[in-house]
């Protein structure tokens, strides 16, 4: 009985291989470039898209520490203290504009904005209320790892949450 591996095989089996030796590396060497940017773009779309998230989350943060009450929706500086303390992996949070309280809206038509005031310059029905709607708006910028085009700045990414405060 002959071995299973003798050298007239295995030197028959390495001449017809020698060919094709190393075609596969040559494949793979030509191929990992594009794999790696795409491994590297998915993970920078997803920090991105992380970054959004936050800063919206933030946004809504401070909108909900200022719609508690009227005093707290004045209090900017607190306002801005409840979002980044929502968010304390983000230092280049901002506020733009700076929170405001600026926005009314009458509850017989709710969304639409008018301008705050009290009775008689009060825009909704006689002796009517007006609830006064706390905006915040967030930003941050973000910065790419690997400059693609047409994102080879930063990116200025923004959050923006509205919430009713209370009613004069």
């Amino acid at each position: 009985m002959e071995p299973f591996l003798n050298r007239r095989r295995f030197k028959a089996a390495l001449r017809h291989a020698r060919p094709e030796a190393g075609g596969s590396l040559i494949e793979i060497a030509l191929i990992f470039p594009v794999l790696a940017l795409l491994l590297f773009g998915m993970v920078d779309l997803g920090r991105w898209v992380y970054l959004a998230l936050e800063v919206a989350s933030a946004a809504h943060a401070g909108a909900q520490y200022g719609s508690l009450s009227l005093a707290n929706a004045s209090n900017t500086a607190a306002i801005e203290a409840a979002a980044q303390a929502d968010v304390p992996d983000i230092p280049g949070l901002s506020f733009v504009p700076p929170p405001s309280t600026s926005s009314c809206w009458c509850p017989s038509a709710p969304g639409t904005v008018v301008a705050c005031g009290v009775y008689p310059t009060n825009p909704c029905s006689p002796n009517g209320s007006q609830i006064v709607l706390l905006q915040v708006n967030t930003r941050t910028t973000y910065s790419p790892w690997i400059p693609y085009p047409p994102f080879t700045t930063t990116i200025t990414v923004t959050g923006h949450a509205s919430m009713p405060t209370g009613q004069y």
